[in-house]
């Protein structure tokens, strides 16, 4: 594997018999030897999913925006230029990322052009984040960082010194590099196309 396969702005590959082995080690892997902690973070784990479920429907309410849109609008913001492009990048199907992407042109948000290589006439294809797009991107990424800093803001200082820590060691078990060097054979479960 190389480093450019872990790079989370490129597509990744993934042979679909090497997906069905993976599949099935992750059916046969037996619990670990403490599976009381490990059901214990699960039932934490979604605890915190909820919580960020809160605080993306708070992002929504105060920018008119689905989680969906916004995450398409910052896609094309970090250089996603066309439909297809969006829905890589954001997980969606091809169809829900071209209506997403038509949405944000019909608000003003994104706008469309020709591919500069492009000849003749015909409807513009790729699209580009429009000021208006980049100041409510700014907007809700800040209203993200407040929420956030309310939450870090109501905890005590080792509080909010162990939640950094646990969501740092969280990140780094679940980084793909970490998980296919520990166990190979899953790779293709966690590698996923994110470009």
């Amino acid at each position: 594997m190389t480093d450019a396969a872990l790079d989370p702005g490129r597509p990744i590959d993934v042979d679909p018999a090497a997906a069905r082995r993976a599949r099935a080690a992750v059916q046969r892997a037996e619990p670990g030897e403490d599976l009381a902690q490990t059901l214990d973070l699960v039932e934490r784990m979604t605890t915190m999913t909820r919580s960020q479920e809160q605080i993306s429907r708070a992002i929504e309410r105060l920018t008119g925006l689905r989680l969906g849109e916004l995450q398409a609008l910052s896609a094309v913001a970090q250089g996603a230029d066309h439909p297809r492009a969006v829905a890589r990048r954001t997980g969606q199907a091809d169809a829900a990322a071209e209506a997403t992407v038509e949405g944000l042109c019909a608000r003003g948000l994104l706008d469309r052009h020709h591919h500069p290589l492009a000849r003749g006439g015909g409807r513009p294809r790729l699209v580009h984040v429009t000021e208006t797009g980049r100041v409510t991107l700014e907007q809700a990424e800040a209203l993200q960082v407040r929420l956030l800093d309310a939450v870090v803001g109501s905890l005590d200082e080792v509080g909010a010194d162990r939640m950094r820590d646990a969501v740092r060691s969280m990140a780094d078990a679940l980084d793909p590099a970490q998980v296919t060097a520990r166990r190979p054979e899953l790779a293709p479960a966690v590698l996923t196309d994110v470009s």
